[in-house]
This record gives C-alpha cells, sequence and structure tokens, in this order.
C-alpha cells in the first residue's frame, strides 16, 4: 500500500469514529482525503439516512462511490440544499450535510426547528465567520480536521501562492451623470468610505463589485493567463469569461461540458471559468490556477485554489490572486489565505 492510500484510509478512519461517536458532529477536512467515502460509511450505521448536497457533481460523487466501494445505499435519500426544507426530517435516524458550509440560512433554522436525532456535517472549506457559523456549532460542531497543510507531499502537491498587488487606475472613464466621469480609485474611495460611514449593506455590494469587477485587475489577469502553459483562469462573471478570447465554462455556455472535458484531456490548455467549478471536479494535471478576485472568504478561495493540488509526486502548484493596492482588497485577501503556509505566500 502506498503512502498517500495509506495516509487516506487512516483519515477515513479517524474521521468516521470521530463523527460516529458523538450524536452530531461535523468533520473539516480538505479535499481529495475521500470525504464521500466517510460519508457512506457513516451512513452504513443507520437504518434510514438523508443526505443533503448542493450540487449534482457532489450528489453524483455518493453514486459513483458506492458503485467503486460496493457499499449500499438503498437506505439513503437525496436532497438539495434549496430543498431540504421542504424534508420531513423526523422520519430519519440521521441527516448528513455533504459541503455543510453551503447550507442556507433558512435550511440551518429549520434543522434548528425539527430537532432531528442526529446531524453530521462534511467540508473542506469551514466558515470561520459569518452568520453560519453559530448555527454550524450548535447543530454540528466540528470533531476532526485535517488541512491543506497537513496533507502537503501525501494527497495535496506542494504550492506557492503569489499576491499581485496592483494599482487601482486613476484614468477618469468611469462614465458618471451629468457628461461627468471618475476613476476606478475615485469609485472604490467612494463607497468604501460611504460603507464605513453609514454600515449600509448596499454600500458594502457596490463596493464589492467595484473592486471584483475592476478592469486593472480583469486585464491583469489576463495578461496573466496568457502567459501559462495549463491552468484555470477563475474570474467573477460570465461577461469576463466571454470576453477573455479563452475557452469558457460556465452556466450560459452550450459548450461547456465540451470544453471541461477537453481541458481534462489536455485538448485545450487554458479554461475560463467562474465560481461554480470551485467544488467536486479534479484535474490531475494542473499547476497553475489565476484568481481574479478572493473576497475574505477562506473557504471560496480554497476550493478554487484546490483544483490545482491533486498530488502529483515532484510537482509544485502555483496560484496567483489579484489585489489593489490601498483598498479593502488587501483585507480580503488577508482573511482569504487564513490557514496557509505563511512561508508559501509571497506578495509581488
Amino acid at each position: 500500500m502506498n503512502d498517500s492510500l495509506e495516509f487516506r484510509n487512516k483519515v477515513q478512519k479517524e474521521a468516521s469514529e470521530a463523527l460516529l461517536n458523538v450524536r452530531s458532529g461535523s468533520i473539516d477536512i480538505t479535499m481529495r482525503l475521500g470525504k464521500t467515502k466517510i460519508g457512506l460509511t457513516v451512513a452504513s450505521n443507520f437504518n434510514k439516512v438523508l443526505v443533503s448536497y448542493p450540487n449534482k457533481s457532489i450528489r453524483d460523487s455518493w453514486e459513483t462511490d458506492a458503485q467503486k466501494f460496493d457499499i449500499d445505499i438503498s437506505h439513503i435519500d437525496f436532497t438539495t440544499h434549496i430543498s431540504l426544507v421542504k424534508c420531513d426530517l423526523t422520519q430519519y435516524d440521521c441527516i448528513i450535510l455533504d459541503e455543510v458550509d453551503q447550507v442556507s440560512l433558512r435550511g440551518f433554522e429549520y434543522l434548528t426547528a425539527c430537532h432531528p436525532k442526529r446531524i453530521y456535517g462534511m467540508s473542506g472549506t469551514m466558515p470561520t465567520k459569518g452568520d453560519k457559523v453559530p448555527f454550524i456549532r450548535s447543530l454540528c460542531p466540528i470533531v476532526y480536521t485535517k488541512t491543506i497543510d497537513e496533507t502537503t507531499g501525501i494527497t495535496n502537491k506542494d504550492y506557492h501562492i503569489y499576491v499581485h498587488l496592483i494599482e487601482p487606475s486613476q484614468v477618469r472613464n468611469i462614465p458618471l451623470s451629468g457628461g461627468r466621469a471618475w476613476s476606478e480609485a475615485a469609485k472604490i474611495a467612494f463607497f468604501d468610505k460611504k460603507y464605513e460611514e453609514t454600515k449600509n449593506f448596499k454600500m458594502m455590494i457596490q463596493l464589492m463589485h467595484s473592486i471584483a469587477f475592476s478592469e486593472t485587475k480583469y486585464k491583469y489577469a489576463l495578461n496573466l493567463a496568457s502567459k501559462m502553459k495549463r491552468g484555470l483562469l477563475f474570474l467573477e462573471k460570465i461577461e469576463q469569461c466571454d470576453k477573455s478570447g479563452f475557452p469558457t465554462y460556465h452556466s450560459q455556455n452550450p459548450k461547456s461540458d465540451e470544453n471541461l472535458e477537453d481541458f481534462q484531456n489536455q485538448k485545450i490548455n487554458i479554461l475560463a471559468t467562474v465560481s461554480q467549478l470551485k467544488a467536486g471536479i479534479s484535474f490531475p494535471v494542473l499547476n497553475e490556477v489565476v484568481l481574479l478576485h478572493s473576497y475574505s472568504s477562506n473557504n471560496r478561495s480554497s476550493q478554487k485554489i484546490g483544483r490545482a493540488l491533486q498530488y502529483v509526486e515532484g510537482e509544485k502548484a502555483i496560484i496567483h490572486l489579484i489585489g489593489l493596492k490601498g483598498t479593502r482588497d488587501v483585507r480580503w485577501i488577508k482573511e482569504a489565505l487564513k490557514g496557509f503556509d505563511e512561508t508559501k505566500i509571497t506578495t509581488v
């Protein structure tokens, strides 16, 4: 048995036992450790199980792993996180929340009100702040963890993260009413100040959009991507993908599945996509990723970064994050990279 398989089996055994030793709990483990196999093992200990999942790729992984490991799932019902609130939870011996971090606040409130017999959560990107944290701590607190750095060189390849801090544009090319215009830097500063003064959520949304959809960041990201031999380019909206000049994967592209297959088969070497690709898909031949924006969410960033970390002996993944100097973007990037080894992060 190779070291990678032995380590994975050890983690699966420890995580399964950690969950079964409590009435309700969660595991927070990085990618490629067999999270679905852990869920199947736990589910095998109960007569009637409900598995809630966020998207089709996660749902399919349960079917695939059940066949692969010859595990009976006839006692398992499946529902999406969105439809969780429509389920009668009282009929189940346990509820398994796959990617528990993606359950909605409404879903958590429903779980709290229903008092299920057992709740087990699984994630590789648990939130550390926000409205969901108290629900997770109350309903299914974390009982077992394995981080990316604990698995580097075993199930994840080594990595280095480059944070590119660039100046927001001072050119007045963003139209305002009355024939006026303001610069990217001025727009960002305006909404930042308004948010600080009012704490109005709409002002924060405007600020996030001003930074995430920055044309300066976008052009810089395209330039980085053009230099990659093979890599993923994570953009923020479909319009950015479509004008990037690269093959794309997103919900409005009828050729998305074809492009994804071609990328996986190395027929194309650069794929531009949005966040829908962040979970449930792995690429064994991928060493470079460009992230246009990272918000302040460690789980969003970790999922995207993780696309390039599938273990290949002797190889290293290179990750590029782009931020705007002198803006809240710098703080967001710092938050997004919490949990990563600081010695593997370089600001350029």
